[in-house]
């Protein structure tokens, strides 16, 4: 069974696939008259150029400036083949000076292009296998020869103290280094100080709601107050990691503070237009 994130990801590709691909069959209905669009082949590349314009009356060596333009190569060494019915239909566009209307060019063909250049850059992958490209290399030696390098500055630090690590963990609950400052301790009646219905202030931000739960969360130690925001200001629905704990709204209408980042009390929920005399509005 697949993982639900990849799940997630399959759907949002499926469906913004589907939007951008909805209008395809109607995409030709405001095309100006005279003009087609084609996709573009190569015959060294991987790569295609989909939905090329082309004006009807262009000639075959206007095509393959057009195309030298897109990166498709030398026009001197160009040749030119239109294909449609599905690829079964091949067509050599031989003649420069001949248009595509004359060879009965149309919408969703495909023009291949074949680069008979035999020092063509795009040969055997020259334009896209990177694996290809010589990389610059550096012996240990000569990195330890420079100055205000990464391996320098640890080397520094380390002299300076034995126990320095560049990416240490954050101090407090299962770090290193300088104890963290403490976090003020929750309250014994966090039940009823914060209980679930009263109106809050959650900071940072002062956003307005209403508690929801009070309790543990899980992966996250200590008491958490959930609240439902009165305005979309949160990071969830009530949920944390497919775990629901309280209902809200909608999409990031729920919120999981600590204690202290809560303020009870009487806070109802903000007019946005509160603030427009009657003169400014009718």
């Amino acid at each position: 069974m697949p993982e639900k994130g990849t799940v997630f990801a399959g759907e949002m590709r499926d469906a913004m696939r589907s939007w951008v691909t909805a209008n395809d069959e109607n995409r030709h209905q405001n095309q100006a008259e005279g003009f087609i669009r084609m996709d573009i082949r190569h015959n060294h590349l991987e790569q295609r150029w989909h939905d090329l314009r082309f004006d009807l009356d262009s000639t075959i060596f206007g095509v393959k400036e057009k195309l030298h333009k897109h990166g498709a190569g030398s026009v001197a060494h160009m040749e030119l083949y239109l294909r449609r019915s599905g690829n079964s239909d091949t067509i050599f566009l031989y003649d420069d000076y001949k248009t595509l209307r004359t060879y009965g060019a149309g919408n969703d063909m495909e023009l291949f292009i074949k680069d008979t250049d035999p020092y063509s850059l795009a040969a055997g992958g020259g334009l896209e296998n990177v694996n290809l490209v010589e990389k610059y290399k550096m012996t240990d030696d000569d990195y330890d020869k420079r100055e205000k390098t990464l391996r320098a500055h640890v080397k520094a630090e380390r002299e300076k103290n034995p126990n320095f690590r560049m990416f240490a963990k954050k101090p407090g609950e299962g770090g290193e280094g300088e104890p963290a400052a403490e976090r003020p301790k929750t309250p014994e009646d966090v039940h009823v100080a914060y209980g679930v219905g009263k109106r809050c202030e959650c900071n940072p931000g002062g956003r307005r709601g209403t508690i929801k739960f009070v309790g543990p969360v899980k992966g996250a130690p200590g008491t958490w107050i959930g609240v439902e925001l009165d305005e979309p200001q949160g990071m969830n629905d009530g949920t944390k990691d497919g775990e629901r704990y309280f209902d809200c709204r909608g999409e990031k209408y729920g919120c999981f503070s600590r204690c202290e980042n809560v303020v009870v009390g009487d806070f109802p929920a903000l007019d946005p237009f509160a603030f427009l005399e009657e003169e400014d509005e009718i």
